[in-house]
């Protein structure tokens, strides 16, 4: 089934689920073949991997069977042939997007920025909290990418080159995986490269890259989980234990969860997906799901992630997976980045490169952490959408 997914995403250009289907291949097939050939794992050092049970099975056919389903009711934009007009670069909507940067920098505090991320402490911070945080982070990653899709008509080569320059070092400055959750500072990076990639039409190679992204992803987010404790951690040693890390048994936790008969809650997939709500206007929000599996199985870890689509699943079973499913591959579906115009006023293509680009966080983590990166991601986007006047202009053109 993972084979013909990913073959049917690749076939068509479908950049979300390709992204999508690559990292449930890295994380249930490629991350526990290596764990059991060079003998690591969280659980033990020998005997790592769990079977593949009927349960799994099933939860993953109706998995699958909702995408298909909601692939065939959505409706891809062919846009590509309508390009906007008068998109020049606005100086105004730099400034003020900088502007907000340095204000929520101010607001959190320069030095939590730039802290390790063992060191910033972000399981004591509020969702507001970690919501602003977010959004200073992926920010110059959204400038970035208007800088790409801009019309630079009348402006030197030389003036350009100093302002992405600038823009990128901000971007790597604010977001790298040293200071940042590495699926948040890769998606910032993601987000740019798939912009670039189509802008300049390299949709085939990206196409490529995207699909056999678990030959070399494997190693990239070895190195990325070791750089949170900085560059003297960095060795060979240290990205191959890294292996035997809980981050790299999410096969084996998501089977664990099965086993879970009975959880306290009953609104694990509204309480995720409106997590920035506060829980003294929601009292009865549920906890993650991670925190139940981690008590019931013993593990050291008091809270683990697992993939948005279980909530549906806690709460309302196989009807719900699959409906949840379904309505997954419709927004898929409908948010194809290489099937919409490459302009950033374009919401259809801004919000598909934000999906693509976020597909490994929305599978890896669970639908609370998602949410705090889309959340994040959408409100930048919108806010120098705004301040840029891309939202006016491309009111005349394509949606």
């Amino acid at each position: 089934m993972l084979a013909a997914g990913l073959y049917f995403s690749f076939s068509r250009y479908q950049l979300p689920l390709m992204v999508y289907f690559s990292t449930i291949l890295i994380y249930w097939v490629v991350a526990p073949m290596l764990q059991q050939r060079i003998g690591v794992g969280y659980y033990d050092l020998a005997v790592s991997v769990r079977d593949f049970g009927p349960t799994a099975f099933i939860f993953t056919l109706a998995h699958f069977a909702g995408i298909l389903a909601g692939l065939l009711l959505g409706k891809s934009r062919k846009g590509r042939s309508q390009p906007p007009t008068d998109s020049k670069f606005s100086y105004f909507g730099i400034g003020a997007a900088i502007a907000l940067l340095l204000a929520l920098t101010t607001l959190a505090g320069f030095e939590v920025i730039l802290s390790l991320r063992t060191e910033q402490g972000t399981g004591d911070a509020s969702n507001f909290s970690i919501l602003a945080r977010n959004i200073a982070k992926l920010l110059p990653a959204v400038l970035v990418t208007y800088f790409i899709l801009g019309d630079w008509r009348g402006m030197s080569k030389a003036y350009r080159n100093v302002l992405l320059v600038i823009l990128v070092a901000l971007m790597l400055l604010y977001s790298n995986p040293f200071n940042t959750g590495r699926f948040l500072s890769l998606a910032g990076i993601a987000l740019v490269l798939i912009a670039y990639a189509i802008k300049t039409s390299r949709k085939k190679l990206l196409a490529f890259a995207l699909a056999f992204a678990p030959v070399y992803a494997i190693f990239l987010l070895s190195l990325t989980t070791v750089m949170r404790f900085g560059f003297d951690r960095l060795g060979s040693t240290n990205l191959l234990n890294s292996l035997q890390t809980l981050e790299f048994s999410a096969y084996s936790v998501f089977v664990d969860a099965l086993e879970l008969k009975h959880l306290p809650s009953d609104n694990y997939l509204l309480s995720h997906l409106f997590i920035v709500v506060p829980r003294s206007i929601w009292p009865d929000k549920a906890y993650s799901i991670g925190i139940d599996v981690a008590e019931r199985s013993g593990y050291v870890f008091s809270n683990v992630g697992l993939s948005p689509f279980f909530n549906a699943y806690a709460d309302y079973g196989l009807l719900g997976l699959f409906g949840f499913s379904v309505l997954f591959g419709f927004v898929v579906k409908t948010l194809d980045p290489a099937t919409a115009y490459p302009a950033f006023g374009s919401r259809s293509f801004m919000y598909g490169i934000i999906l693509t680009s976020m597909m490994p966080m929305i599978f890896r983590g669970d639908l609370g952490t998602a949410m705090l990166a889309v959340y994040p991601a959408s409100i930048g986007y919108e806010f120098v959408r705004f301040v840029t006047g891309s939202s006016r202009r491309n009111r005349r053109t394509v949606a």
